[in-house]
């Protein structure tokens, strides 16, 4: 049974979550901020380096049909995706829904000095949300439905919230919840981490230190740190099928590269002699490790439409 985070626990999520406080900045500290890392998830999804996997969903789904008449972005953080969206021409109106009130404001801020008049934001808890019924012609979850407990709720409010034909697009973490990592994935993780020349796992966050192991986190500290974090991901796919017909799920991978890269991507770089030939190389580990069934995709894009409630 859903029990709501606390009124304690739901300030740390906006504390932690606010702005885009992690994603913030110039430099390089997460896997997915890295240029090579966005080229090989574009070819992943798309078959190509030179479209995105949002390019390869409009193409794909939407061609000939846009603008939409109106769309919607869970966890819509300081609103990139969909200012972005706006050189496609895609929507008539985006509405974004962030649990932080500062994100929110940001958002707002940057849509309307660039003249996004369309674009409007507010504040919601994706948890207990209601959400319009029959309103939305797409409706997207980008790395923040892995933060959502009550995911029963969200997916039955998507659901109804489709137009007939609408489509649920995610971008999502899909590993262990909790981020409780598998001895396989640990194991492989540190052995690739010792491989890495120590100027190369020097900590972006801290030019001080430097990346030496990987201990995987308990689940009461990951909750100290982040009540919502990865709470229920590895339950989303499956119940995603008891909402939705699933129309493709392809896999992106990220089971070893994303906490092997954690605050040492951006030193993989043309101005570190080998390091790019050196990343490409964890590439093929990941992709060997995955096709072995060593270790599964933890990241995943997800193209499902409304299913017909009999």
């Amino acid at each position: 049974m859903f029990r709501a985070f606390s009124r304690k626990n739901l300030e740390r999520v906006k504390h932690v979550w606010g702005a885009g406080r992690i994603w913030g900045g110039s430099h390089v500290q997460h896997w997915l901020q890295h240029p090579l890392v966005q080229e090989r998830i574009n070819i992943k999804v798309s078959g190509t380096a030179q479209m995105n996997r949002f390019e390869y969903f409009l193409d794909r789904y939407l061609r000939g049909t846009m603008p939409v008449e109106r769309a919607l972005t869970l966890g819509s953080g300081v609103g990139e995706l969909e200012r972005g969206l706006c050189q496609y021409g895609f929507a008539r109106f985006h509405e974004g829904l962030d649990l932080s009130d500062e994100a929110v404001r940001i958002a707002s801020q940057k849509a309307e000095s660039e003249g996004f008049r369309h674009i409007r934001y507010r504040t919601a808890d994706l948890n207990t949300v209601t959400l319009d019924r029959s309103s939305y012609d797409a409706i997207f979850g980008v790395s923040s439905v892995h933060h959502i407990h009550n995911l029963e709720h969200l997916f039955q409010q998507v659901q109804q919230a489709l137009k007939p034909g609408g489509y649920f697009f995610l971008d999502e973490f899909i590993g262990p919840s909790r981020f409780q990592w598998t001895d396989a994935q640990i194991r492989v993780i540190n052995d690739q981490l010792q491989q890495i020349p120590k100027d190369l796992r020097r900590l972006v966050s801290d030019h001080t230190k430097f990346k030496e192991r990987i201990v995987r986190k308990s689940v009461s500290e990951m909750i100290v740190a982040d009540p919502s974090e990865a709470v229920r991901s590895s339950e989303i796919v499956p119940l995603l099928e008891d909402y939705f017909s699933i129309l493709e799920i392809t896999g992106y991978g990220g089971a070893i590269l994303h906490e092997l890269l954690y605050d040492i991507a951006g030193n993989f770089c043309e101005e570190n002699t080998g390091s790019l030939d050196r990343l490409r190389k964890l590439f093929e580990v990941e992709d060997q490790l995955t096709a072995s069934q060593t270790v599964n995709d933890d990241f995943a894009v997800i193209i499902a439409t409304g299913r017909k409630i009999a």
